[in-house]
């Protein structure tokens, strides 16, 4: 972070007490005293506001911000690219909309108090910024279906920039579709294990098929991630939009390893679709005798 301090008073010791906390914090805020030659240091004024990030005025009780053109101008440069800024609660201002989005101090004591309960934020806020940026910068659009075509295409350190600039791990795309099951429909069980890490609900539905991420694993036979979604506790008795489990579709899927998996870690054989069929009923149906024999098993 950029901190930069706007003075026109000689007290030092005020400011001290400021700039001794934000070295604290690894920081050089620059001090800009406005004092009789501030004029001919405009320009090095105007470079030190593009580069601040947050702002504080240290102001005298006598001073009025409309004759400092120095604070005036400030005042309305911050505000326009909100600039997180704090001034003394009696500056004298007829500017109120300008000053609106500022935040006041009763005291230098105060401020630094307020600066070190808050300083977290400020952080975690700047952090979210510069993601921003650099998103910006690489032409990556801020939107879910940026980050679920990112997921899919398993760039993890794309995916942690959306994050930090604020995008939920719970979004979904245009089609209604989480994130979560973009990762199991693509493959990407790096990218199941990092969402998880980052709080997406792993239960999750999608619009349009109306699966979850372990039934969409069960329909891409994708064994590796139906492992590793069972393991982190997985509903393995959803019913979709379409009345299957996740046991009946790896069942038509004659995929017997995967049924295995499910079976024995909770899935109901006896559930039963649409059509009134259960995962044991499709098993003898259609002759899967080691199946039907699993199933049995775990029967209640």
């Amino acid at each position: 972070m950029n901190w930069m301090i706007l003075t026109d008073t000689k007290d030092t010791e005020n400011i001290a007490s400021v700039m001794d906390f934000l070295k604290g914090k690894k920081t050089k805020p620059l001090v800009f005293e406005i004092t009789d030659n501030a004029e001919s240091r405009l320009d090095e004024f105007c470079k030190s506001l593009l580069k601040a990030t947050h702002c504080i005025f240290v102001t005298t009780e006598k001073t009025v911000l409309k004759d400092n053109p120095f604070l005036l101008y400030a005042s309305g440069f911050l505000s326009g690219r909100n600039i997180p800024t704090f001034v003394p609660k009696g500056l004298k201002t007829d500017n109120k909309i300008v000053m609106k989005d500022y935040t006041p101090y009763d005291s230098i004591k105060k401020l630094v108090e307020k600066l070190k309960k808050n300083y977290p934020s400020y952080l975690k806020e700047e952090a979210k910024k510069n993601a921003h940026k650099k998103l910006f910068d690489e032409g990556i659009p801020f939107t879910p279906d940026s980050f679920s075509f990112n997921i899919a295409k398993q760039n993890e350190e794309v995916c942690n920039l959306f994050v930090e600039a604020g995008m939920d791990v719970n979004c979904r795309d245009s089609a209604g579709t989480p994130m979560i099951c973009i990762a199991a429909r693509s493959g990407r069980d790096n990218m199941i294990e990092w969402l998880l890490e980052k709080g997406a609900d792993i239960n999750a539905i999608s619009k349009d098929r109306g699966y979850s991420a372990v039934m969409d694993a069960v329909w891409k036979s994708s064994l590796d991630i139906v492992k590793l979604l069972v393991e982190k506790g997985a509903n393995l008795n959803f019913i979709a939009n379409d009345g299957q489990t996740a046991l009946i579709v790896a069942t038509g899927a004659s995929n017997p390893r995967i049924c295995e998996i499910l079976v024995k870690n909770g899935a109901d054989p006896t559930y039963k679709d649409r059509m009134g069929m259960s995962s044991l009923d499709y098993a003898k149906l259609f002759k899967k005798t080691e199946l039907a024999k699993l199933y049995e098993e775990y029967v209640k």
